[in-house]
């Protein structure tokens, strides 16, 4: 399979949901945080007000590992989100299980590694946290050949 070429993505709006803010918190700390219900220990994205299987439970917010599996890709060409302006090139975004997150996986921009290479399903992920727009994002790339 022939490599995709990676492009910066777009600068999106930030989400204006309160329930996102731990997420976004996490980010810039250069960290990932996902919810998991306070009752049966189930991880649950995207947020909603409790855990979607023990309805008196809450959903706790806790640090997640940067690494995982990518599942995953598709280049982006126009973007479903409403965008300041059109897409100038496209973008990857892939799809993640993170380790030791069962349950759901994390959608997330994609980019090559220091030697070029860009991620391809099965291969082992990292998250690296760039500066896009206003804000800091997650964007993982493939793990390098140091981590193992």
């Amino acid at each position: 399979m022939n490599a995709l070429p990676i492009f910066d993505p777009p600068e999106l709006p930030a989400p204006v949901a309160e329930r996102f803010a731990p997420f976004w918190a996490a980010v810039e700390r250069e960290a990932l945080a996902l919810p998991r219900c306070s009752a049966c220990g189930r991880w649950q994205w995207y947020p909603e007000d409790g855990g979607p299987h023990c309805p008196d439970a809450e959903l706790v917010w806790q640090d997640v590992a940067t690494t995982g599996t990518l599942h995953a890709r598709t280049r982006v060409h126009r973007s479903f989100l409403p965008t300041p302006e059109p897409i100038a090139d496209p973008f990857l975004v892939g799809l993640i299980e993170l380790d030791g997150v069962e349950g759901v996986r994390l959608v997330a921009n994609l980019t090559e590694d220091v030697n070029g290479r860009s991620p391809a399903i099965g291969d082992r992920v990292v998250a690296r946290f760039a500066h896009l727009g206003h804000r800091r994002h997650p964007v993982f790339m493939p793990v390098p050949e140091a981590m193992f």
